[in-house]
């Protein structure tokens, strides 16, 4: 799609689907552009001197995340190998299609609690390079819970 000065549709995904597009912006142009894939996640700092109110920021990719993403989508297309009965039996009742229209989770909760899942359950060759530390972890109901684990890379 071609460069633009203006995003004229801010909701571009469904909050139910995993993200399929995103606005990539140019620092230098000031132009956005709709572009497959997902956006990386990460964060953005203020530029070194910047004092102008609308600085563009630089944006910090967080590659652990971006890393991580693929390996937990793959271990859910594969079935989730190596979960317990009864949390394949949670994740199943949270995707079931037939109770949308009571109770549907956004896409995001489902890959946060799927990357928790993983992070404990998955087998331990799928988690090579990953060390679990602790995480405050908002749960699909709303609420604050402490879990003992967090994906960080070893040191």
């Amino acid at each position: 799609m071609m460069a633009r000065t203006t995003i004229d549709r801010l909701i571009i995904n469904s909050p139910y689907e995993e993200p399929k597009l995103h606005w990539r912006h140019n620092r230098e142009t000031w132009t956005f552009e709709l572009v497959e894939g997902r956006w990386p996640a990460g964060y953005v700092i203020a530029t070194p001197g910047s004092k102008s109110f609308d600085d563009p920021g630089i944006f910090v990719e967080i590659p652990l995340v971006n890393e991580t993403r693929p390996r937990v989508k793959a271990w859910r297309e594969a079935g989730y190998p190596g979960v317990t009965s009864i949390t394949k039996r949670l994740l199943e009742h949270w995707r079931d299609p037939e109770e949308f229209d009571t109770r549907r989770c956004f896409f995001c909760q489902l890959e946060a609690v799927e990357t928790l899942i993983w992070l404990t359950e998955a087998p331990a060759s799928e988690r090579v390079g990953i060390e679990k530390y602790p995480v405050m972890a908002a749960t699909l109901c709303g609420s604050a819970v402490g879990w003992p684990l967090v994906p960080v890379r070893p040191s």
